[in-house]
């Protein structure tokens, strides 16, 4: 009897103990499920702060500058390439600003525009097609009104009222523009072609446009010119591929110069025997795809220009909106010397290129020989296309200049007879204050900001005081008295 009521307190004893560790597993299992929970959601809450940071990272400098280093040989050197930081931006589609340059217009109803002359009913508005609304071209607009009720719809189409020197129904034509259509209409009704195809402006529409822009030899440009010829664009230009001759990189120079606001890419020569606009090309076209995974387009536009040229950019962005296809168009430039308060007497002259890039190819990748084919011209004597900065330079730079082996390239008359003439700062100052070129007989025209429509960029007037040598002649003395007479 006492042996079986032992034997039973024993299985009792042994059936708890086992509930007791069931329980504690099964405590241990959900804690173990709860903390793998805990563990699985933090680590989605970090991915999700990694992915955020690390976007918010690209989206800064996803409008960094690409750097792409080349050897004196033309090649590319991998090393050197990776130690110098390719940067790409992180939206590599074109620098499409279709809704800051375009806004809305909506038509009233007819109904409520002329109640008393017409009563037509709603549905006519779309037969008639008077319902989609019309978009402006907001730098060509004369007033931003989103309603147009003083127009009749069944005489006329809407259209947007252009400021003075634009054209178009969206007013999307500078006068540029408009005057080279006009000339090349006159010259298709006569048998000939016409250099643009043109589209209507649409978002989903727009082609990129790569700045090719030669230096030659670094010593010898402006780099206060150079800033002014890449900020006038920084908005229309998608890449600006800049290539220059210089025994030592200067990337970092033109890092601080651009900021962190472009994209481009370098390409240094060690001579200019080796620096042909076709091997830039070439060398831009392979780096641009092995580098940025950008693929160069047969309708893209491409620009051509030299270290003297700052090209006007209403044209390039009407080309970028509005044309399908460009043949070889040259510029018809501004002809200043010193600086933008002189003007050669000749006024004008005919440089640069833009045209599509399937041309370019058939010109056998050569932007010189683009340049010679091109017959048709952007801008007239009244009407520029940019300006074209010749001399540019410190007096001290052009010495220099003189002094280099391209000296035979220019004609430069020595301050007298005598055997011991030499040319100098002091004689350069003279002859920027006199306006002499420095040929020696040819005189220039003095231009006043108050009185040229064209005086100069408009990038440099908004920023006068970092462009005042190319704005103001600081060696004239009359010119200082004035300007210490207004301050």
């Amino acid at each position: 009897m006492v042996r079986s009521s032992i034997m039973v307190t024993h299985s009792l004893a042994s059936g708890a103990g086992g509930m007791g560790r069931l329980a504690i597993t099964k405590k241990l299992v959900l804690w173990s499920v709860l903390v793998l929970q805990l563990g699985f959601i933090g680590c989605i809450w970090l991915l999700q702060m990694g992915h955020s940071q690390e976007r918010s990272v690209l989206e800064q400098i996803g409008s960094r500058v690409n750097f792409v280093l080349s050897g004196g040989d033309g090649k590319t050197n991998p090393a050197k390439g990776s130690q110098s930081g390719v940067r790409c931006p992180r939206h590599q589609d074109s620098l499409n600003r279709y809704d800051k340059d375009f806004y809305q217009m909506k038509p009233e109803g007819l109904n409520e525009s002329h109640p008393s002359d017409y009563n037509v009913p709603a549905y006519v508005d779309a037969e008639m097609g008077l319902a989609p609304s019309l978009w402006c071209y907001r730098e060509g607009t004369l007033r931003e009104s989103h309603h147009m009720n003083d127009v009749d719809y069944l005489m006329a189409p809407p259209q947007c009222k252009c400021e003075s020197g634009w054209h178009g129904r969206d007013c999307g034509q500078p006068e540029i523009i408009w005057r080279a259509l006009m000339t090349h209409s006159r010259a298709s009704r006569r048998g000939g072609g016409t250099p643009i195809q043109l589209v209507e402006a649409s978002p989903s529409y727009l082609h990129r446009l790569y700045y090719m822009l030669e230096l030659g030899a670094w010593e010898h440009i402006s780099l206060e010119l150079l800033e002014l010829q890449i900020r006038a664009l920084l908005e229309v230009v998608d890449y600006f591929l800049v290539y220059y001759v210089s025994n030592t990189s200067k990337e970092r120079h033109l890092d601080v110069l651009l900021g962190n606001q472009t994209n481009y890419v370098l390409m240094r020569c060690s001579s200019a025997s080796n620096c042909s606009s076709s091997q830039a090309y070439s060398h831009f076209r392979r780096q641009l795809w092995m580098q940025c995974g950008v693929q160069m387009q047969a309708q893209d536009l491409l620009l051509y220009g030299d270290s003297q040229t700052v090209y006007a950019p209403a044209a390039l962005k009407f080309l970028k909106y509005y044309a399908n296809d460009v043949l070889p168009l040259r510029f018809r430039l501004k002809y200043n010397v010193y600086g933008f308060f002189w003007q050669h007497p000749k006024k004008t002259l005919l440089s640069g290129v833009i045209s599509s890039l399937v041309h370019l190819h058939s010109a056998q990748m050569d932007a010189h020989r683009l340049q010679r084919q091109a017959s048709s011209t952007l801008g007239d004597l009244n009407h520029y296309g940019g300006w074209s900065c010749e001399l540019c330079l410190p007096p001290e730079q052009i010495v220099l200049l003189l002094q280099s082996s391209h000296k035979h390239q220019l004609a430069a008359k020595l301050p007298n007879d005598t055997r011991n003439a030499h040319i100098d700062a002091t004689y350069m100052q003279q002859l920027i204050a006199d306006g002499v070129h420095m040929d020696g007989s040819t005189r220039l025209f003095r231009l006043r900001e108050q009185s040229e429509k064209y005086f100069a960029p408009e990038e440099a007037l908004r920023r006068s005081s970092q462009y005042g040598q190319l704005l103001v002649n600081l060696y004239d003395v009359d010119i200082l008295e004035d300007l210490q007479d207004e301050d």
